[in-house]
């Protein structure tokens, strides 16, 4: 099915080092307790809408990169605007991510935290030289996975838990946020996630030649990220004592059920964390090259060894900074891009359908 695979790569480029790690669940709705749940909730109407909005767009204007689609919705200062923003944003969580591989692998098994980072960057140089397919699939593949062992980890998590709330929220709220309060972090998380995601989720729907199955697709991928974001935050919710302290707590949690389902775990979230890598740098690199062209394999590599060198400034660090200021930008970007998809995917669509009835009765009555 088409739709999978399409919800697949969507779950796989949200599905970062923050989000399969845990420690974006930790800073933005678990530190926030019992409204952290509420704003969980929300997110699953978020990434819903907004996955079925921007792999819309994508198919709409048969879009390889986000510029195809501003160049159609946007007038030459505010495309320009946004492409930066974008491209800031893509390259900043790019960064991220590799650190994130870094330290996956130094607490699972004890690498060097440069090491983890180098594995990370020379697999996206790697697949990045594929076909643009081909890196769709391989963006994909890993998230059936990471979800089925979610799944049962918070479900082994969530029954064994003592569910006394007033202790469990007294705990959670002892971890610190860089957010104010749990709407304005539920907003903010919707917002970077998509932000993050919005350049590679137009591809998905631009490589995509059924308009139905790229809405689909779309629309399925963001309800599981949000499904998987309750899950998550409400196993963090009920193991906070035990797990906050890590900067991984989704591979502590795992490896308190077994070790190896730990070092199972560990393995996913670097590929995972190495998924949404992929996305966002090749997609930073292609803004600027073609990937059919022969200058794209020194863009793309010149893009992770700077990625690579900035990734040392700390992962836990390096999300409170960056997640934030990008999702405070993307609440304008986002904005837009709704308005954007009513105005030409939905109006403009709407409009040609009643044209065409009135065309074909023209041709009708010049034939008789």
């Amino acid at each position: 099915m088409r739709q999978f695979k399409i919800a697949m790569a969507f779950v796989g480029i949200i599905i970062g080092a923050g989000f399969a790690s845990g420690q974006e669940m930790i800073q933005y709705f678990t530190s926030f307790g019992t409204w952290g749940i509420i704003g969980t909730l929300a997110s699953i109407f978020i990434f819903g809408f907004f996955g079925f909005v921007i792999v819309d767009m994508g198919h709409y204007f048969k879009a390889l990169s986000h510029r195809d689609v501003l160049e159609h919705v946007a007038n030459p200062v505010v495309n320009r605007v946004i492409d930066i923003f974008l491209l800031l944003t893509l390259f900043g969580i790019g960064v991220v991510m590799v650190a994130g591989a870094g330290s996956n692998l130094n607490q699972q098994f004890g690498w060097p935290i440069w090491l983890g980072n180098l594995v990370c960057v020379a697999l996206v140089f790697i697949v990045g030289l594929m076909d643009t397919n081909k890196v769709v699939d391989v963006i994909g593949a890993f998230a059936p996975f990471l979800i089925t062992l979610v799944l049962i980890i918070s479900f082994r998590s969530l029954t064994q838990a003592d569910w006394d709330f007033s202790v469990l929220n007294t705990e959670a709220t002892k971890l610190s946020s860089p957010l104010p309060n749990w709407w304005i972090s539920t907003l903010n998380y919707g917002s970077v996630n998509l932000t993050t995601g919005v350049a590679t989720a137009f591809l998905l729907g631009g490589v995509e030649k059924d308009r139905k199955i790229a809405r689909q697709g779309g629309l399925i991928g963001g309800i599981v990220v949000g499904v998987l974001i309750v899950l998550i935050n409400l196993t963090l919710f009920a193991t906070a004592s035990q797990v906050a302290a890590f900067d991984m707590p989704m591979l502590q949690m795992a490896r308190l059920v077994q070790p190896w389902v730990g070092f199972i775990m560990s393995i996913l979230i670097f590929f995972e964390i190495w998924n949404t890598a992929m996305s966002v740098l090749y997609s930073f690199s292609s803004s600027f090259v073609a990937p059919n062209k022969k200058n794209f394999r020194y863009v793309l590599f010149g893009v992770v060894a700077v990625a690579f060198i900035l990734s040392f400034g700390g992962f836990t660090n390096v999300i409170g900074f960056v997640y934030p200021a990008v999702g405070y930008g993307g609440f304008l970007i986002l904005g837009f891009l709704v308005y954007a998809w009513y105005k030409n995917c939905i109006k403009n669509t709407a409009a040609k359908k009643d044209v065409v009835p009135t065309v074909e009765s023209l041709a009708d009555t010049v034939e008789e």
